[in-house]
């Protein structure tokens, strides 16, 4: 499997999980992401962008993961349980799916296709919310904290939206 169909992979789950479809876009995901792909599916590439972050709230309560679990320590030195000590079940869900999907999509690059463009795109709204890093560029909690329910209560999946927010280890 090439890359970019690795990468097509992970999108389809996403935007299926979610109740989408990749059918009308699937020519688009295979070509080399330019200024004119952006330009003109740029519609296209925003629905598919927003079903797959609804997608990942789905595929966190089936317990998706998109690589074997073990790969996270061996791609970042640790597992969950030691990165999130005391972590509700409904965030180690969502963070099973999320740490699988950021494995598996380093697996994918380099690429240039629009699909990995899109889920690298997909990763920064995601990570940015959900998982951020430190910075000056990161929201105040106050606003991750109502963005987070509001994407997890808009994407219809069934998560414990208080519970995740409760004792949320980026939110302490």
């Amino acid at each position: 499997m090439t890359k970019t169909e690795q990468a097509i992979r992970i999108l389809q789950i996403l935007v299926e999980s979610a109740g989408g479809t990749l059918e009308p876009v699937q020519h688009i995901m295979c070509r080399t992401y330019t200024d004119d792909v952006a330009r003109n599916h740029a519609g296209q590439l925003r629905r598919i962008h927003d079903t797959a972050i609804a997608g990942f709230f789905h595929c966190a309560a089936a317990n998706t993961t998109f690589v074997e679990i073990g790969r996270i320590r061996s791609q970042y030195g640790r597992n969950l349980e030691d990165a999130y000590p005391g972590a509700t079940p409904t965030f180690m869900k969502l963070a099973r799916t999320y740490w699988t999907f950021k494995v598996a999509l380093i697996g994918c690059t380099p690429d240039s296709s629009a699909c990995v463009k899109l889920l690298w795109a997909i990763d920064e709204t995601f990570a940015g919310v959900f998982f951020p890093t430190p910075g000056p560029v990161s929201p105040p909690k106050w606003l991750r904290k109502k963005m987070m329910r509001d994407l997890i209560q808009q994407s219809g999946a069934e998560l414990d939206v208080e519970e995740y927010i409760s004792d949320n280890y980026y939110l302490r």
